[in-house]
């Protein structure tokens, strides 16, 4: 148990890698999908992308070194699982289309990741999910953060996916595609103040008070996506 959490973490962010070279060579522009040495070379920036949003985290409450290798706290997989991958379909989504320029591509995921980290800041001061993870290592409350965390980057994600046009039509796009995510905020508010341990529930179940919101969450994002539909210059 020492370094089994920190292996796995490890093992999901190669993981997370190959879920965007596949998102990449399926859907990414055409220069990405026809040659392979641009979807390696895409796929090698995501390992940046990736590395930097670990940096990160720390700063909202998660880190995976302090969390999972040396306090060894379970109750911190999921929810850092769930950014990790947030933070990995927030980069495929901003790659997602045609333009110009990589630069491009970085200017778009970075604005999805900019609104997601904002997102969670606010849910961070507004209900202290940290504490509950860190500090009382409550497994329930790592699954429902992660599965928010999942949520809300799928919405930015997607709302940063399309062909680019400009810095006004991107950031357009984003705001009238990706405000579903402070919805999604706006509703896990009260749902951590309501759920999360307290004095007489010191350990909530994990199934009902993790699991259950957290695919509530997931599924909320997921039918945004499908009201939405294809993305501009999506490949049939």
């Amino acid at each position: 148990m020492n370094r089994q959490l920190h292996r796995i973490f490890g093992v999901w962010f190669v993981v997370n890698l190959l879920i965007v070279a596949l998102l990449l060579h399926r859907w990414g522009a055409v220069e990405v999908r026809n040659n392979f040495s641009e979807l390696a070379c895409v796929t090698v920036w995501a390992g940046i992308w990736l590395g930097l949003s670990l940096w990160l985290f720390p700063w909202l409450g998660l880190s995976s070194r302090m969390d999972l290798l040396e306090h060894r706290n379970a109750a911190a997989l999921p929810a850092l699982s769930g950014a990790l991958t947030a933070a990995a379909l927030l980069y495929a989504g901003g790659s997602l289309g045609e333009g110009p320029d990589y630069w491009e591509n970085i200017f778009s995921a970075a604005l999805g990741l900019a609104g997601w980290l904002a997102l969670w800041v606010v849910l961070e001061l507004g209900a202290g999910v940290s504490r509950s993870i860190t500090e009382e290592r409550n497994l329930a409350s790592g699954i429902r953060t992660g599965g928010w965390l999942l949520a809300t980057g799928l919405v930015q994600a997607r709302a940063v996916a399309g062909n680019w046009h400009s810095v006004t039509g991107t950031v357009h796009d984003w705001l009238h595609d990706g405000w579903p995510a402070v919805i999604l905020c706006l509703l896990a508010l009260p749902v951590e103040r309501f759920i999360r341990p307290r004095r007489n529930c010191s350990n909530p179940a994990a199934s009902y008070n993790g699991i259950l919101p957290a695919l509530l969450y997931v599924s909320l994002a997921c039918t945004w996506l499908w009201h939405l539909g294809p993305w501009e210059g999506m490949p049939r």
